[in-house]
């Protein structure tokens, strides 16, 4: 592959949402510690209501959007189209989550305006991302079926988001999580193969999977608009056949032999590669449990703790701990400059795991009845996710080498 610098374009995405997270999640902290009996100012409850306005609307969207801007040109081997769409792409995104964010503060519903800038940003990035896939690439196509999909489902999200429906607040949620799962199998479908020593997916099980993506879409899309619990509990059993295939398909949890592949390898590579099979595994259990929450709670059980938790287990438990793989092999051809994984430790994904847990018992506490005098103690739940990205954030910085070589995802 040869030199091409696709920085420019992806990295005022990925720094940015980087940033936004850790402001999401800490008003998200301070906000959770309110619900085990905490008394807060009157004051910041409007500040409250930006966590999902930070970590949804910026720091997922913005991710998501950086990596669309950095893979899908580089799995062709071709820059991205117009490096002044994309950042036009990223200011209107960037404005429509200020838009939002002085309109919860300030109690006004400026919403109607920001989800019409955030169309016009997504919008943008879809055009150029369509027009890539335009290239064939050599192999493991089917990424591209899930590029388009994801992509479709984020302009189609917004487009709902602007007619005046009572849209079903579950649902609109998960399929804002839906396109980055989507976007994330493509690059897990084009990189894992590689990754992990074996030739090549079970095609049959990704094109099922594709195949239960759209109709999980299609049936996502018509029930944040129309309440009906049977199309919201096919939407989520759709979404975990969808999910299993794709596992089935990339052998996530096992099926083949790498015997052989681990006595070949020492090292450094046998560390990043006990990393990918142990990030990617614990990732899609909690995808999958995140969805069996869902159809939980689309099937009449309509508790704090199944709505609460199929949220974070997606967006902290599979999409969280997925950028946390991914985000060390992405940084070198951004910053040039190369990451051991032997500098590496398990101590922010032990940490992410344990704030899930402790967040999972406070849920089903809150949903029941509950001591104040101790809820307190599942409310830092928030706090400990906090630890553990800065510590992240830091085990990155210490495993850095400078480099001029390039470090290639795909």
């Amino acid at each position: 592959m040869s030199v091409i610098n696709y920085s420019p374009v992806s990295k005022p995405f990925l720094m940015t949402g980087v940033i936004l997270s850790f402001i999401g999640t800490t008003i998200g902290s301070i906000w959770m510690i309110s619900f085990f009996g905490i008394s807060m100012p009157e004051q910041l409850t409007s500040i409250f209501q930006t966590h999902r306005i930070l970590q949804l609307n910026g720091f997922v969207t913005l991710m998501i959007m950086g990596i669309g801007y950095m893979i899908i040109p580089r799995m062709r081997n071709q820059l991205t189209p117009s490096g002044k769409l994309a950042k036009i792409s990223y200011l209107f995104v960037i404005c429509s989550i200020g838009v939002d964010f002085v309109g919860s503060i300030i109690s006004d519903d400026y919403s109607k305006i920001a989800t019409t800038l955030r169309l016009i940003g997504v919008s943008i990035f879809g055009g150029l991302m369509f027009y890539m896939l335009r290239i064939v690439p050599k192999l493991l196509r089917e990424s591209d079926y899930f590029i388009a999909i994801s992509i479709t489902l984020l302009i189609a999200s917004q487009l709902v988001s602007l007619f005046d429906v009572q849209q079903n607040t579950l649902i609109q949620k998960q399929m804002w999580l839906f396109f980055p799962i989507l976007m994330i199998f493509a690059i897990e479908y084009k990189t894992l193969p590689s990754f992990l020593g074996f030739i090549r997916p079970k095609r049959k099980l990704v094109t099922t999977s594709i195949i239960l993506a759209v109709l999980s879409g299609i049936m996502g899309i018509v029930g944040t608009i129309i309440p009906y619990m049977l199309l919201d509990i096919a939407f989520n059993l759709g979404m975990i056949c969808t999910v299993l295939c794709f596992a089935l398909s990339l052998y996530i949890f096992g099926g083949f032999d790498n015997t052989e592949i681990l006595k070949l390898i020492s090292g450094e590579k046998k560390k990043r590669y006990h990393t990918i099979i142990l990030h990617t595994r614990i990732a899609f259990g909690f995808l999958l449990a995140g969805l069996l929450l869902g159809t939980l709670h689309a099937a009449n059980l309509s508790v704090f703790a199944t709505y609460d938790l199929t949220i974070h287990y997606i967006a902290i438990g599979f999409i969280g701990v997925t950028i946390m793989l991914y985000l060390p092999i992405m940084i070198p051809p951004i910053l040039e400059k190369s990451i051991r994984f032997l500098d590496f430790n398990h101590i922010p994904l032990t940490l992410v795991l344990a704030a899930l847990a402790i967040r999972t018992i406070g849920d089903v506490i809150l949903s029941s009845s509950f001591n104040e005098q101790f809820g307190v103690i599942f409310g830092i739940s928030g706090f400990i996710i906090l630890a553990g990205m800065f510590l992240f954030v830091r085990m990155i910085h210490r495993a850095m080498k400078n480099t001029n070589s390039e470090l290639s995802l795909v």
